[in-house]
């Protein structure tokens, strides 16, 4: 599920702005980047023995302003489109791993503003082999707030109170819920940082977020974690 998002900005204070981010920002995040080398696209691949497919595989999703683009910015006319998949197989499921980040700028000289329109996507996903009924998981509660929630199907109760108490589970089916479950137990390790998951069609996905739970820094911390479990439950809700 991709997020779009619009802000509008003064003129006035982007020089001094533009600065700092090309002048100054530029050393402190290249020694982020450095220190943060294991969410490049390349490394997650290589942990997971998949491929990347698509983007650059020294793109950091943990640190995107690493990016040369990323940390220019868009300008009027030029945006800045970034999109990674990393695909292949975990013990026999097909598994990915996709990031977009897009920005675009319009300036107005009339009104004295400029718009950012930003869109963005994170997100580890298993295939199943067959179809299986709706569902979303997220947790109850983080430090950094609630995981918003992005499907309209009914919450339902597990029966297992630890769970219910841990996440809100929401399904059409309610035995769908019940199996689901029996699975949670493998994001323990995620713990108070928070849990996304979105199942459709044949797939089941741990979303992402760049300033909101889960967020990136966390989900991907534990990239195998992640892909143990959600080839788990691709495996026990659609074989």
């Amino acid at each position: 599920m991709s997020t779009i998002q619009t802000i509008i900005v003064p003129l006035l204070g982007i020089a001094a702005a533009a600065y700092y981010v090309l002048v100054i920002r530029k050393k402190q995040v290249g020694g982020m980047d450095k220190q943060m080398s294991g969410f490049r696209a390349g490394e997650l691949a290589q942990r997971l023995g998949l491929q990347v497919v698509q983007g650059d595989p020294m793109f950091n999703l943990f640190i995107p302003q690493a990016n040369v683009d990323a940390m220019r910015g868009p300008s009027d006319g030029k945006p800045v489109h970034i999109e990674i998949l990393v695909k292949g197989e975990w013990q026999g499921v097909p598994l990915e791993l996709y990031y977009l980040s897009r920005a675009e700028k319009k300036t107005d000289h009339i009104e004295g503003v400029i718009r950012w329109t930003s869109w963005f996507e994170c997100r580890m996903t298993a295939q199943a082999k067959q179809p299986f009924p709706q569902f979303e998981v997220t947790s109850r509660a983080t430090p950094m707030g609630p995981v918003t929630r992005s499907l309209t199907v009914p919450e339902v109760r597990t029966g297992n109170p630890a769970v219910d108490a841990t996440y809100l589970v929401a399904t059409p089916e309610p035995a769908m819920a019940q199996l689901l479950a029996s699975q949670l137990g493998a994001f323990s390790e995620f713990g108070t940082a928070g849990v996304h998951l979105i199942g459709e069609g044949n797939s089941v996905s741990f979303h992402m977020q760049q300033t909101k739970p889960p967020m990136i820094g966390y989900g991907l911390y534990y990239p195998e974690s992640m892909a143990k479990g959600l080839t788990a439950i691709a495996r026990a809700v659609g074989g």
